[in-house]
């Protein structure tokens, strides 16, 4: 068998998670960014681009698309509110999207309070759960495909959708309602069916050969569920394939951790799967999984020989997914226990002591740095041919990031890292979300890009986050987001960032995307707070005052902040004439490294015109998120007030407040 990638096209086309059938998430035509000019003084946040709900789904980007009006490089965004958007890439962020066209219908997206039964509200998403698995598009139609969720007279519906990228409209026989049923006797009864309230569509979906593939896990492990891949017509959306990783069982749920399934070059499918039921038949937890191109019969797989003990500790085979070694047959995948197994993938090799029958299974997040955290490896590896050789990199949990040069002589990795990074990450979940950049195999240009937590744990609640460049060859340190105006709020653990022509985009869960990129390209000053005059009620201390809240910054240590003991104390932003306000976002104490519990708990934002006369425009109460994003339907103001009637969720009398930035 030769090469397993699938090759991307001449141009920065980024149609699917991660690039490229093969994963590689690379995209290798980028000729603007360099490691000479990403720096602090040529690169930073270009704009914002403002979305309805939070992004957990990865972008997309399609350039020199004719569409109504002329021709343009799009980026493609869809949130949790079902929405997807249109932008022109290259707009800095001052126009109305190309296009937008929210999904809901006469229903209502799903929320963390309809899903999660195990761990009560379920608390990895918090708010609405609508689309959450990547779109994938094909490029020949020019179809984009993606899971909408939806609740209607009750019920939960899943539905795939395939649209116009010119305009959004709906393709012939599109929705396609998700549904299917399989024979067993696992969890679910003798016929085992699809639950599309418990099924969580995490994965991206993945296009070839003229199919459309989604996969499936749960909610907080919330029983009955099993690991799902469904295939369905490109054309007709008529289902072609399923595939039940537990039918005699239950659990073995396909998530990954947000990554796409991988193809080799025959179009056949590559899945893993976390804690579950395993026989070496009808139940592969635990396993790396070949299924046949469309039909999804099962053709081979791979069971890590320690299943049993993987299961009884939660520590999922399946948190990462598969990428192909570029220019062999083999592929690699990583889960919960840091490990990266090398595999054959036309021979994945079954089940055996001690994995003696793989080529290849080493420890790669190094666990001495915290050896008492986890060292999960989370979403998918890149690979990138370098100038010393072939790398494939590695940013686990609790670990600094790491590349590994794969010998071309011996067909194997060398275990000892060839360079590791200076960033070691915040205790915690989920590790660096990463991707490269580079033209081709050329010196000084390739750029490991990865988005990591900026303090605090990811897992099942929601963190600042920070974008990291950092040089390819050697993984030194570029440049970060910690400059004014330069983040993007809160961190999507589960996108990663993508690269095209000068630009890194970044979604988070802040309702905003984040373009950098060389600052010549021209900067938008959005942040209509920034630097402006701000006065509050008596400080905590002499550093920590009113201005320290419009400095554009979270970064300079627990000083870098306006803070203040008073009973029920304010915040005055002066605008410095009267605008148009319609967003809000505010960086509470856990955005720049304090405990979340005290994060602000209840505050109402007041707008006026003249300074004297307010009007409430946000009311919040029982926060628990460390920012805060308050959309206001569009209104003139010269002046923001913050009140603050209960300062932190655990009782501490301290108001904290690192950041109110004004849109």
């Amino acid at each position: 068998m030769g090469d397993l990638t699938l090759q991307a096209q001449v141009k920065p086309y980024i149609l699917t998670r991660y690039n490229d059938g093969g994963r590689s998430g690379a995209n290798l035509n980028e000729t603007v960014l360099t490691t000479a000019n990403v720096n602090s003084n040529s690169f930073g946040r270009l704009f914002l681009l403002p979305v309805d709900d939070q992004v957990y789904a990865g972008l997309l980007y399609f350039p020199g698309l004719p569409m109504t009006g002329g021709t343009h490089n799009v980026l493609y965004a869809a949130t949790m509110n079902n929405t997807v958007y249109a932008f022109d890439a290259d707009s800095l962020g001052t126009g109305a999207p190309l296009w937008q066209r929210n999904f809901n219908g006469t229903g209502r997206p799903t929320t963390n309070e309809d899903v999660g039964g195990s761990c009560a509200n379920y608390q990895d998403f918090r708010g609405n759960i609508g689309i959450v698995g990547t779109p994938v598009i094909n490029p020949t139609t020019k179809t984009m495909y993606f899971v909408t969720r939806t609740v209607e007279s009750g019920g939960t519906v899943q539905r795939l959708r395939a649209i116009d990228i010119t305009t959004g409209a709906d393709r012939t026989g599109s929705p396609a309602t998700i549904g299917a049923t399989v024979a067993g006797n696992g969890e679910g009864g003798s016929t085992i069916s699809f639950n599309s309230l418990t099924q969580n569509q995490r994965p991206a979906l993945a296009f070839a050969k003229n199919t459309v593939y989604i996969s499936w896990a749960s909610f907080c492990d919330t029983q009955p569920y099993h690991g799902w891949v469904m295939g369905y017509d490109s054309a007709s959306l008529a289902q072609v394939g399923v595939y039940n990783t537990s039918a005699n069982g239950g659990l073995s749920g396909i998530w990954m951790a947000g990554a796409a399934p991988m193809f080799d070059n025959a179009g056949n499918v590559y899945v893993s799967t976390g804690n579950g039921s395993w026989n070496g038949r009808a139940n592969l937890g635990e396993s790396l999984i070949k299924l046949q191109s469309r039909t999804l019969k099962l053709m081979d797989f791979f069971t890590a020989s320690n299943y049993n003990s993987l299961n009884g500790s939660d520590m999922d085979f399946g948190s990462g997914g598969p990428t192909a070694v570029p220019g062999t047959k083999y592929l690699v995948t990583g889960g919960k226990e840091g490990k990266l197994y090398l595999l054959d993938a036309t021979n994945l090799g079954k089940i055996a002591a001690g994995d003696a029958q793989i080529p290849q299974v080493f420890q790669a997040v190094n666990t001495t740095a915290r050896p008492s955290s986890t060292h999960h490896i989370h979403n998918a590896n890149p690979w990138w041919q370098s100038p010393q050789g072939l790398n494939v990199y590695v940013w686990g949990e609790n670990d600094y990031a790491r590349a590994y040069r794969f010998d071309t002589t011996a067909q194997r990795l060398v275990t000892t890292a060839a360079v590791v990074g200076p960033v070691l990450p915040p205790v915690g979940m989920p590790g660096g979300m990463m991707s490269i950049s580079a033209k081709g195999s050329q010196a000084g240009t390739g750029i490991l890009w990865a988005t990591l937590p900026r303090y605090g744990d990811a897992n099942q609640t929601i963190v600042g986050g920070e974008l990291y460049a950092l040089n390819a060859e050697t993984l030194a340190l570029l440049w970060s987001s910690t400059g004014p105006n330069e983040d993007y709020f809160a961190f999507s653990k589960g996108s990663n960032q993508i690269i095209a022509n000068g630009k890194v985009y970044v979604a988070g869960v802040s309702k905003y995307i984040g373009v950098y990129g060389l600052k010549s390209s021209g900067v938008v000053a959005q942040n209509k707070a920034y630097l402006k005059t701000a006065t509050g009620s008596t400080s905590c201390n002499g550093t920590e005052t009113p201005d320290k809240a419009v400095n554009g910054t979270w970064s300079g240590g627990n000083g870098d902040k306006w803070c203040s003991q008073a009973t029920n104390p304010t915040l005055t932003i002066d605008l410095g004439s009267v605008t148009t306000v319609s967003r809000v976002v505010i960086e509470h104490a856990g955005a720049g490294g304090e405990t979340f519990d005290f994060d602000t708990a209840d505050f109402t934002i007041q707008l006026s015109t003249d300074g004297a006369n307010y009007t409430t425009a946000a009311t919040v109460t029982g926060n628990v998120v460390c920012i805060t994003t308050h959309d206001i339907a569009p209104v003139s103001a010269r002046y923001v007030r913050l009140n603050i009637t209960k300062p932190a969720a655990n009782g501490d009398g301290s108001a904290r407040i690192y950041e109110v930035q004004v849109f």
